[in-house]
């Protein structure tokens, strides 16, 4: 009975130790857990409120006036009481080329796009890029005083420009008071122009709309100014040519010691003409005259005088005969060289009025118009100012604001619990 009860002791001191064992594991793991801040999302804090958790909160604070609070009052205080107007003309064109195209031709036309072929679609190019520049920019300043005409803000430095920076600081800030876009397609251009007052932005717009079509108008006479070139060029050739021809011809006809072969030979014509009847009216006296006739004798010798001549000139017309009476040779040679001539003098004389033809053309195209800009949008004197559009970026500034202060806290959140963890 002794060991039996000995051996229940024994179990039940084991077990009482295992119990205490347990109870004591679980009273630590108890402690460990209470000594865990919980998350703060969920209002824990430990035991006691750690002197981190306090910086956390202010952090959140801190980040709630820094991108959200301060940004939205700045905005409010800007956009409501600082911010300056801006009032905005537009002009919208096309470039063309000639000088008939009027606004009536234009309703003519099938589509708005007819007005424009690549070449002026490129031209569209150019001149977005012209306004931006500071050649525009150097054009219009004696005009207008830019610099004070931007400055007239007042109190808005942020929409202002000051006038003591310097001339590339101006060039990027009219870069941004000005929008200019082309329709690659159709090469239409439109244009708009902000100014705080609504006549500085009239009349600017109407500037650079002239000053584009100037630009245009040089880049058009460079190409037309060499071509009249090549024609003054191909002018003094050619006269060159005639004066050669016509010096020719009247060495020729010196030569042949005619002016003209045609009168010549007609002279001839009309002296053996005469000859003949002559000769005819001769022979008929010397068949009626006697033989033994002392008269016959010397009618017999002018007759033969009157052949010999008459051959004389008829070879001087044709050739063939016994003589030629001009410098040795006939008149169908002088004549077929001095033609020659007379034809190489029309055909210089030609080119010549060709050449000056092409020239004159050449002239008269360089005086005129040869591009302009097709407006078929007028600039306007704006009545109400369309910039700043204060309630749109107002409602900007708040959702960014929101959005990124939103952002910081969650992160912060997000971090805290995984360092708490």
């Amino acid at each position: 009975m002794a060991s039996v009860a000995e051996k229940t002791n024994t179990a039940m001191s084991e077990g009482a130790a295992q119990t205490a064992n347990a109870i004591s594991i679980e009273l630590r793991r108890a402690a460990r857990k209470a000594r865990t801040p919980r998350p703060v999302t969920s209002g824990g804090g430990g035991f006691r409120a750690r002197q981190s958790d306090r910086y956390f909160y202010a952090l959140i604070a801190l980040n709630f006036v820094l991108f959200f609070a301060l940004p939205v009052s700045l905005a409010t205080i800007y956009y409501g009481f600082v911010a300056a107007n801006q009032y905005v003309s537009e002009a919208r064109f096309a470039v063309r080329a000639g000088q008939d195209m009027s606004i009536a031709g234009l309703s003519k036309m099938s589509g708005i796009s007819a007005l424009v072929d690549t070449g002026q679609a490129r031209d569209g190019l150019i001149i977005a890029d012209y306004v931006e520049s500071r050649a525009l920019v150097d054009v219009l300043s004696p005009q207008f005083d830019l610099p004070g005409i931007f400055s007239k803000a007042g109190a808005d430095l942020i929409a202002s420009f000051d006038p003591s920076d310097s001339i590339e600081d101006f060039v990027d800030y009219w870069k941004d008071q000005v929008d200019i876009s082309v329709d690659r397609n159709s090469g239409l251009i439109s244009i708009k122009l902000r100014a705080f007052t609504a006549e500085d932005s009239l009349a600017l717009t109407e500037a650079v709309v002239k000053a584009s079509e100037r630009m245009v108008n040089k880049l058009t006479r460079r190409n037309e100014t060499d071509s009249l070139v090549r024609a003054e060029e191909e002018v003094e050739t050619k006269k060159g040519q005639l004066s050669k021809a016509v010096s020719e011809l009247r060495d020729a006809r010196n030569k042949a010691g005619v002016l003209d072969i045609e009168t010549a030979a007609t002279g001839y014509s009309e002296l053996i003409t005469e000859l003949r009847l002559e000769l005819s009216k001769l022979e008929t006296v010397i068949s009626t005259t006697a033989t033994d006739a002392p008269q016959l004798a010397s009618l017999t010798s002018r007759a033969s005088s009157l052949r010999a001549q008459i051959e004389s000139y008829e070879g001087a017309i044709a050739g063939g005969g016994r003589s030629t009476s001009v410098q040795g040779s006939n008149l169908a040679e002088l004549a077929t060289g001095i033609q020659q001539k007379d034809t190489e003098v029309s055909i210089a004389r030609s080119e010549y009025a060709s050449a000056v033809a092409a020239y004159e053309q050449a002239r008269l195209t360089l005086e005129r118009q040869r591009s302009y800009l097709l407006t078929y949008i007028e600039p306007q004197l704006a009545e109400e100012a369309l910039y700043p559009r204060r309630f749109l970026m107002w409602i900007s500034v708040f959702g960014t604001s929101l959005l990124i202060s939103a952002t910081v806290a969650g992160l912060s959140i997000v971090v805290r619990d995984h360092m708490a963890s």
